[in-house]
């Protein structure tokens, strides 16, 4: 393993030592790697950072007044976080026998500043173009034939050391992405991150690519002598751990064949939802939490301490609140202006995939009522979908209205266990334990609130997802009933060439609460109006073709 900012040995090699520069992931800016050679210095990306620059070129300095020697810059891919200061920083550019060297493709978008292919757009920062001097497999490359006909192609850099590098074109992330190995030792860039949420879908993102470049690198651990892998972003990795790694990135690469381009606009859209989620996945899991200890206590409190610790232990809730107040602590870094947007978003994708790995909703569905577990599962996935940009095309059927409503409204209103159930329970431990605790764990939320439903006139069905559009709606009411409520309308009438549902209550919603509901009704067939007197919500819904 490489130990951080030390000069070590690069075995395989006649005398050449690395300094690492190795950064927790961060998307803003990439590792570098100074290699020291007796006649040249080598450089595999920059990264971002300026103190970073500053100890790159404090390095290259000392090297330089051993005797005068070339530089040589290597770019994994053109991607701003790894080669920004290479672009920014003038005394970099002005050192003597400095050659930079990037895949041909990425070599013209570097030439050309390309902010959009650079993902610069993405990162707020302004680029200028960078000469590059050697176009990498532009003529001198050699063409490897594998299993199944992929090509990989490599070009051989004699070095003046008598070593010399080979470079591969691993496309995938980027058109332009490399692999470069010195000795044992194999540099792979952005490779392993190339399917992350938020990563997968940049410019230039090419999926069956990515697939052949899997390929393309298991051959290269096979056939080459690389004992261990330098990645872009955060600790080097053995090639022995590789496989694995391999296997799971291939998998979820094949899982993307539909996703869609990482922009600007996606971008927007992705932080304006992480902001919101960070509100509603709050709200959300301290109702549940607060449900699961209400519950453990009224278990305690008749003598099942073993039981009432089980439940407690369900939900991992204290994991789950250190997850979002972590993500908290963060957006408020974003608005004081020392994060910038992409960083948020990939912030909240990490808290995602972290409460996952945490929440089992399967576990808690005779504890917590199933529309809400549905809709705290639908907060974690609609989040993702957002980020891969899948245009989820909601799955609509018609339905009569009055009818939906009317059934909602009961399950609210009533319990979800009878009498008899536990009656017939009695004899079976299990069965009687579970039927209790229903019944200690229901919160009667609706018990003395008055909710009606009205059609005026006759209406055509409606085109809606049912078991969503009824989730969302209950989401809706319980917001009211929590805000103190107690009178609730559901009105049904025509509204022009729609169906029309007003739902009203004693104020209006706070204007966050509406942006929220606007997303998650639309999946369900919905599309939200504000009436305007600014109280309670208006759908409008597509009426069913006759």
């Amino acid at each position: 393993m490489l130990e951080d900012q030390q000069w070590q040995p690069v075995p395989g090699t006649s005398g050449a030592e690395i300094y690492p520069f190795l950064r927790k992931p961060d998307v803003t800016c990439s590792n570098a790697y100074v290699i020291r050679m007796p006649d040249e210095i080598l450089l595999i990306d920059t990264g971002a950072d300026a103190d970073q620059m500053n100890r790159i070129l404090a390095l290259i300095e000392e090297s330089l007044q051993e005797g005068p020697r070339g530089v040589l810059l290597f770019l994994t891919h053109c991607h701003v976080d790894h080669c920004y200061q290479a672009i920014r920083d003038r005394r970099f550019r002005s050192l003597p026998m400095l050659t930079v060297a990037a895949e041909e493709e990425g070599a013209r978008v570097l030439e050309a500043g390309d902010a959009v292919l650079t993902i610069a757009d993405l990162m707020g920062r302004e680029i200028e173009p960078l000469p590059v001097n050697l176009h990498l497999f532009a003529a001198d490359r050699e063409t490897l034939e594998m299993d199944g006909g992929t090509l990989l192609y490599r070009q051989r850099i004699p070095l003046q050391s008598g070593d010399h590098l080979f470079v591969y074109h691993t496309p995938g992330h980027s058109p332009d992405s490399i692999c470069i190995q010195l000795g044992e030792y194999l540099f792979i860039g952005d490779f392993l991150f190339s399917a992350n949420p938020g990563v997968a879908g940049l410019s230039g993102w090419d999926q069956p690519a990515l697939l052949e470049s899997v390929r393309r690198v298991r051959w290269i651990l096979a056939h080459e002598p690389v004992t261990l892998c330098c990645p872009g972003h955060g600790r080097s990795i053995p090639a022995a751990a590789m496989p694995p790694l391999l296997d799971r990135l291939e998998a979820d690469a094949k899982r993307m064949a539909d996703i869609g381009v990482f922009n600007r606009e996606r971008l927007a859209d992705s932080l304006e939802h992480a902001v919101d989620l960070l509100l509603e996945a709050n709200r959300t899991f301290a109702v549940i939490g607060g449900r699961l200890y209400a519950l453990a206590y009224r278990l305690e409190d008749l003598g099942e301490t073993e039981e009432a610790q089980r439940y407690l232990t369900l939900l991992e809730a204290d994991r789950i609140d250190e997850f979002l107040a972590d993500f908290a602590q963060f957006a408020d870094e974003f608005r004081a202006g020392t994060k910038i947007d992409v960083q948020l978003v990939l912030k909240a994708v990490q808290v995602i995939q972290r409460i996952e790995a945490h929440f089992a909703g399967d576990r808690l569905n005779h504890v917590v009522d199933a529309s809400l577990l549905r809709r705290t599962d639908r907060l974690l996935t609609d989040f993702m979908k957002t980020i891969l940009g899948y245009r989820e095309t909601p799955h609509l059927s018609p339905e009569d209205l009055p009818a939906v409503l009317s059934s909602l409204i009961d399950d609210l209103s009533n319990p979800p266990f009878s009498d008899e159930a536990f009656i017939e329970a009695a004899d079976d431990p299990e069965a009687y334990r579970a039927e209790l605790v229903s019944r200690l764990a229901y919160l009667p939320l609706f018990e003395d609130v008055d909710i009606s439903v009205e059609a005026e006139g006759t209406l055509p069905l409606a085109m809606i997802d049912r078991e969503r559009f009824s989730d969302e709606v209950a989401g809706v009411l319980e917001d009211m009933v929590a805000s103190g409520t107690q009178k609730i309308r559901l009105t049904l009438r025509r509204s022009g060439d729609a169906v029309g549902l007003l739902i009203r209550g004693s104020g209006p919603l706070p204007a966050r609460r509406l942006r929220f509901y606007r997303r998650k009704l639309g999946l369900s067939g919905a599309v939200l109006a504000v009436p305007e007197d600014g109280a309670g919500l208006h759908l409008l819904l597509r009426p069913a073709p006759t």
